[in-house]
C-alpha cells in the first residue's frame, strides 16, 4: 500500500512538470510569432523557418517523452529546469543567422529572457547565471558568424551596445530569478517546519493527537480498502500510572523528564509500521496497522515491560513506573472514535483492577 502510495505521488509530480513544460511551451508561443510575422514580411526564408520549428518540436518531443517514461527521474534534477531554457536557444541562434535586419534580431534576444524566468521556478543564483552566460555566449557565438560569413548583415557599434545592455539585462534577471527561487525555497522549508511543529508534541517529540488523528483516518481508509480479514487495525491506549502522585511528590519537571524518557524508549522497540503518539497529558497511543489481536497484545507486554524496567535517576531508588494499557480492534464500518472509546474503556478498567496490566476492549 505504501508502495502504491509512492508511485501515485510520482505520478503526481511528474504530471505537474509536464504542466509546466506546457506552460514553458505557452512562453516560447510569442517567439513563434515573430518568426511568423519574419516570414510573411520576407525577413526570414521559409527553409530556415521549418528548420527551426522541425528542431524545436523534436526538443520538446525527447523531454515529454523523458517525463513520460520516467527517465528524467534519474537526473539530477527531474524537472531539466536549465536544460529546458538552453535547448531553444541554438534553434533560434541557427534562425537568427538567415534573417535580412539586423533589428529584427533583438526580437529573440527579448523572448529568451522569458524563458530564463522560468528557472526561478528551480535554479540556484549560480546556474541562473551560468544559464545566462550560455544565452550572450550563443549570440556572440552567432555575430562572430556572421562576422565571418555575412558582414553586411551586421554593424559592430550596434551590435556592442546591444550586447552590453543584453548582458546587463541577463545578469539583472539571473539575480531577480535566483532571488525568487531561495524566497520559495525558503518559504517552502518554513512551511515544513510548520508542519512539523503542528503535528509534534513539544516536550515529548512524538506525534501529538491531531497527528495521531490524521494518521488513524489513513490507516481506516486503507484498511477499508483491503479485501482480506487476516489482518485487523489495532489500537492500544495506555496510560502512565500514578502520574499525579509524581507531578505532586517530585514536581513537574520530573513528570516531563519521565514523559520523555517512556516516550524515547517506546520509539525504539516499535515495529516498523507502528504508529506511537502522545494523545495528552499522560496518555500515549500506538497505532497497530496490519496487525492481529495476539500480535497487539504481544506489543502491549513489550511496551509495559519497557517501562516497568526503566530506571528514572530523577526519582528515589525503588520506584518504579509502570502503565496501563486498553486494546480494541477497529471494527469495518465504524468510526474511529468508537474504536478509541473502547480502547479507553478497557484502560479504565485495567486502572480499576489494579494497573501495570493490558485489558481488551469489546
Amino acid at each position: 500500500m505504501a508502495q502504491q502510495e509512492a508511485v501515485d505521488s510520482i505520478a503526481k509530480i511528474q504530471k505537474l512538470r509536464l504542466q509546466r513544460m506546457t506552460w514553458g511551451l505557452g512562453a516560447q508561443f510569442s517567439t513563434w510569432l515573430v518568426i511568423v510575422g519574419l516570414y510573411l514580411f520576407g525577413m526570414v526564408p521559409m527553409l530556415p523557418a521549418a528548420i527551426y520549428f522541425l528542431m524545436i518540436l523534436t526538443i520538446n518531443l525527447v523531454f515529454a517523452l523523458l517525463i513520460k517514461t520516467n527517465v528524467n527521474l534519474s537526473f539530477r534534477d527531474p524537472s531539466m529546469t536549465a536544460a529546458q531554457i538552453v535547448a531553444p536557444i541554438w534553434p533560434a541562434v541557427i534562425l537568427m543567422y538567415f534573417v535580412a535586419a539586423p533589428q529584427a534580431r533583438t526580437a529573440f534576444l527579448l523572448t529568451a529572457i522569458s524563458g530564463l524566468m522560468f528557472g526561478s521556478f528551480a535554479l540556484s543564483r549560480r546556474s541562473m547565471l551560468a544559464v545566462s552566460a550560455f544565452i550572450l555566449t550563443s549570440y556572440l557565438a552567432l555575430l562572430t558568424a556572421l562576422h565571418l560569413f555575412a558582414p553586411s548583415r551586421m554593424d559592430w557599434r550596434i551590435e556592442l551596445i546591444i550586447v552590453f545592455t543584453y548582458a546587463s539585462v541577463l545578469v539583472t534577471v539571473a539575480y531577480l530569478g535566483s532571488y525568487i527561487s531561495s524566497i520559495r525555497n525558503t518559504l517552502r522549508e518554513k512551511n515544513v517546519l510548520l508542519a512539523e511543529l503542528a503535528a509534534r508534541d513539544p516536550l515529548t517529540q512524538l506525534p501529538n493527537r491531531r497527528s495521531l488523528m490524521d494518521q488513524l483516518s489513513q490507516e481506516v481508509a486503507r484498511f477499508e480498502r483491503r479485501t482480506a480479514n487476516e489482518h485487523e487495525l489495532c489500537v492500544s491506549m495506555l496510560d502512565v500510572d500514578h502520574f499525579k502522585r509524581i507531578n505532586d511528590t517530585w514536581g513537574h519537571d520530573t513528570g516531563d523528564a519521565i514523559l520523555c524518557r517512556i516516550s524515547h524508549e517506546l520509539r525504539k522497540i516499535m515495529r516498523q509500521g507502528d504508529f506511537l503518539g502522545r494523545f495528552g497529558g499522560e496518555e500515549f497511543i500506538v497505532i497497530l496497522p496490519e496487525s492481529t489481536l495476539e500480535a497487539a497484545q504481544h506489543t502491549a507486554d513489550r511496551i509495559k515491560d519497557c517501562v516497568a524496567n526503566l530506571h528514572f535517576p530523577e526519582l528515589p531508588d525503588g520506584e518504579r513506573i509502570t502503565v496501563s494499557q486498553g486494546v480494541s480492534i477497529y471494527q469495518p464500518g465504524e468510526r474511529i472514535e468508537a474504536t478509541l472509546k473502547r480502547a479507553d474503556e478497557a484502560l479504565y478498567i485495567a486502572k480499576e483492577e489494579g494497573r501495570n496490566r493490558i485489558v481488551v476492549g469489546h
